[in-house]
């Protein structure tokens, strides 16, 4: 038997409190029908990885075949997210190799437990590869000066909502070329460290939760495009300010170049993912997406990919292959 897993990567759309006045990393996050982590698994006596992308995936293999006490896998990645940059790739791929591996020996596990087998501590994305759609991870209590991701506990924020997101809207995604890679691991736990030695923005971060509540969620319950793009661009703004002090702008600098064109094509809401440098344009509907498309080309002059997806309101989808 031959399990074949493909999950949905994932738009950080504003960490609203990364000094954990309330609670460290409360984020709105958006699953994304395209680019998409594509897994095939079987059982095997010894780990084979193979594919496209083996970075790291081979220790999230040993991770599940040891919890829970089974002899080895093939893995074969056909399709991956591309890493490090705002995409959630990493806990997209650590979760869809635990799912095709115990699904191919008939094991079944719940998500939560999965992601602390694979000693995810990463974890706000794990509600969009398991329900896709709109979701508001709840954050973590985290007291100052306290690991948050070189830790042996796993946390998991609560889910404070989970929503359809309208079909019709859609997102443009750039990627600049040519870009340092995002923070992760060590290097992530040290800048956090650094933020926090600054003075916490109380201001920002109440009027983001605010925006959050008061505007973002009620936007897209209502389906009214323009008030959600209005929201989305101020919980971006509030969250690139707490930021400036480790990020050095309110956007990455290698991608806030690409934010001035987006704004000049007037999108109805603009944002980077996470730490970027991926950054995107929301609009309203598919049309207006090539349109917007086609306006900034020309401005981009090649130093970019750009793409039109739409939201994945459906999460990971598993499939049994015969052998």
């Amino acid at each position: 038997m031959k399990v074949r897993v493909s999950a949905p990567a994932r738009l950080h759309l504003g960490d609203i409190d990364p000094f954990g006045i309330g609670r460290f990393g409360y984020a709105p996050i958006l699953a994304l029908n395209e680019p998409r982590i594509i897994i095939e698994a079987s059982q095997n006596d010894a780990i084979e990885v193979m594919g496209i992308e083996t970075e790291g995936s081979k220790a999230y293999v040993e991770r599940t075949i040891s919890e829970f006490n089974l002899p080895g896998a093939e893995i074969d990645i056909l399709s991956m997210i591309p890493r490090h940059c705002g995409f959630g790739s990493t806990t997209q791929l650590a979760l869809s190799i635990g799912r095709a591996v115990t699904k191919a020996y008939d094991v079944n596990t719940d998500v939560v437990y999965l992601a602390k087998a694979l000693k995810r501590t990463s974890t706000g994305g794990l509600y969009t590869f398991q329900h896709g759609g709109f979701v508001v991870a709840g954050g973590l209590k985290i007291e100052r000066g306290e690991l948050i991701f070189n830790r042996k506990q796993v946390l998991f924020p609560p889910l404070i909502c989970r929503y359809d997101f309208p079909e019709e809207w859609r997102f443009l995604v750039i990627k600049p070329h040519m870009v340092p890679k995002s923070p992760d691991g060590n290097v992530e736990e040290e800048v956090f460290k650094k933020l926090h030695s600054e003075r916490p923005p109380l201001a920002l971060t109440y009027e983001a939760y605010f925006t959050l509540m008061a505007q973002l969620i009620p936007s897209i319950l209502e389906q009214n495009a323009k008030s959600f793009g209005e929201a989305l661009t101020k919980i971006q703004l509030l969250v690139g300010q707490m930021y400036q002090p480790v990020q050095g702008n309110v956007f990455n600098p290698a991608s806030a170049w690409i934010i001035s064109i987006l704004r000049r094509n007037k999108a109805l809401g603009i944002g980077q993912s996470s730490w970027g440098p991926i950054v995107y344009a929301f609009i309203e509907n598919e049309e207006k997406g090539k349109d917007l498309m086609d306006a900034i080309r020309t401005e981009l002059k090649g130093r970019a990919d750009v793409s039109l997806v739409k939201a994945d309101n459906s999460g990971v989808d598993v499939s049994i292959k015969p052998s």
